[in-house]
């Protein structure tokens, strides 16, 4: 049983980021994307009702989820200081439920922070899928930054949003090409 005792790494940046992204989108009816809750059970409150020790109910399995023109979408929020990004920290459990999601044809992903140059990502679980696959035969155990494609660079606006839709446009018009082309 894991017990949680403090926030950890809950409200990351790139988290509290896309939460204000996902609101811009909300408000301007462009996108319905939520925050997934982790069900959590209380064992002990402090005299304030504050939960002061609790426990996960279940693993999590993507940060967030939603719908995008039509189009379910699933995707976790990861950060590295690194000029890669360590698969150590996606699970397989995670990677169970993208595959799940893209099989039944949503679309799944990562954004992904690069902190080394302040730059933003949408990762594709199909390029997430391959790295991951290979690792567990002994291959690489990350997947380098190199591998980030232009089409999935996600800015930040000047009115703070992180403006992923975008990318996620260029994802579906690479799937549909990518489909189109098996035809």
């Amino acid at each position: 049983m894991t017990v949680w005792k403090t926030r950890g790494k809950r409200g990351d940046a790139l988290e509290d980021l896309i939460l204000l992204s996902n609101d811009f989108y909300q408000t301007h009816g462009i996108a319905r994307v939520d925050k997934a809750a982790t069900p959590v059970t209380v064992v002990e409150l402090d005299g304030k009702g504050l939960i002061t020790k609790a426990y996960f109910e279940k693993k999590a399995t993507i940060d967030f989820y939603g719908i995008v023109q039509g189009i379910y979408i699933t995707f976790d929020a990861k950060e590295t200081h690194q000029k890669s990004l360590p698969l150590k920290n996606i699970h397989a459990h995670q990677v169970d439920y993208m595959r799940d999601v893209t099989r039944q044809g949503g679309l799944a992903f990562l954004i992904v922070h690069f902190k080394h140059d302040d730059t933003y990502y949408l990762l594709p679980f199909e390029l997430l899928e391959t790295y991951y696959q290979k690792a567990q035969f002994g291959g690489r155990k990350s997947i380098p930054y190199t591998e980030m494609a232009d089409e999935f660079k996600i800015k930040r606006e000047k009115n703070g949003i992180l403006a992923y839709l975008n990318a996620v446009n260029a994802y579906i018009d690479w799937k549909n090409a990518q489909s189109n082309a098996l035809k």
